[in-house]
């Protein structure tokens, strides 16, 4: 029967471009956009489970696509999004290197602005992006604020809807080694996460978020772009609406080249409700109590 209906093309065998692949295992993980089956031709790793456990979902419903991973016998093993060649990867970038596939399958199925940004939630319900580039803090600084009245949401990407709310990819958030240490609230999960090399170089661990309170859309009062420092006081400058969007844009993803008229709309409808500002900062301990006094503040009327 199941030949029959892959004959007919009812039923797609998952392959790779070298052909079918064998699974033994799956698991379905729901990345917000889109749901991803990713198929093992044995047991799940360890770490592959600890690190996606909190956004799988039952295998009994659907996927969009999907994403293979098989051993080989040098110890390494193969990734290969859906009817494309293999990646072959060491165990300790196994974690990474898939992050990375299940992120590319997905972008297929964006039909909003994607933003590289944190978003943090606050008690009341509203949400700070954090924004700038790698090693500017937007992980660990993300993380720091569940000590002042936030939820990390996500640390990766934000997706902004059409009336300019937000929610993250519920990817789990990345803490680069020199950053373990600096939370204390959290020690005991971070000493407890596995370490995983990423092509780049770094060595991370992951820690899980709330994949439910990511998938929520929230309204945008805070829209901070950090400049990380050496030393000094943290201080805040304020940013112009312009010049926001301009450096929202340069670090979004829409599958064009061009922004059309509704993302246009809801970036700006983000922007013009949000208190706009770059932070300088060195210390996170004091980053985390400006951010918390920013805060405290009004709420910029929309």
């Amino acid at each position: 029967m199941v030949t029959d209906l892959r004959s007919v093309g009812a039923l797609e065998p998952l392959s790779t471009r070298d052909g079918p692949a064998p699974v033994k295992a799956t698991l379905l993980v729901d990345a917000g956009i889109s749901r991803v089956l990713i198929g093992f031709d044995g047991a799940i790793p360890d770490p592959v489970m600890a690190a996606f456990r909190h956004m799988a979902v039952s295998s009994g419903t659907t996927c969009d696509t999907y994403v293979l991973v098989q051993r080989r016998l040098s110890g390494k093993f193969d990734i290969a999004l859906r009817d494309e060649p293999p990646l072959r990867v060491s165990d300790e970038m196994l974690v990474p290197q898939l992050k990375l596939a299940i992120t590319e399958a997905i972008l297929e199925f964006a039909d909003d602005l994607l933003l590289h940004a944190a978003v943090a939630v606050h008690d009341n319900g509203q949400a700070m992006l954090l924004v700038g580039g790698p090693g500017a803090g937007k992980s660990t600084l993300g993380a720091a604020l569940e000590t002042a009245g936030f939820t990390l949401a996500g640390d990766d990407i934000a997706v902004l809807k059409n009336d300019g709310s937000v929610f993250a990819l519920p990817f789990p958030s990345t803490l680069k080694t020199g950053t373990w240490e600096l939370l204390g609230a959290k020690q005991d999960e971070i000493s407890k996460a596995d370490t995983h090399l990423r092509p780049d170089g770094q060595y991370v661990r992951y820690l899980a978020i709330d994949k439910d309170a990511a998938l929520i859309p929230r309204p945008v009062s805070w829209i901070v772009f950090l400049d990380r420092l050496n030393d000094g006081a943290p201080a805040q400058f304020p940013q112009q609406v312009p010049q926001t969007i301009s450096s929202l844009i340069s670090q979004a993803w829409s599958g064009s080249t061009d922004l059309n008229t509704d993302e246009f709309r809801a970036l700006a409808t983000c922007v013009n409700g949000a208190s706009c500002f770059r932070l300088q900062y060195s210390d996170l301990t004091l980053a985390v109590e400006a951010l918390r006094d920013v805060c405290n503040e009004p709420v910029k009327d929309t």
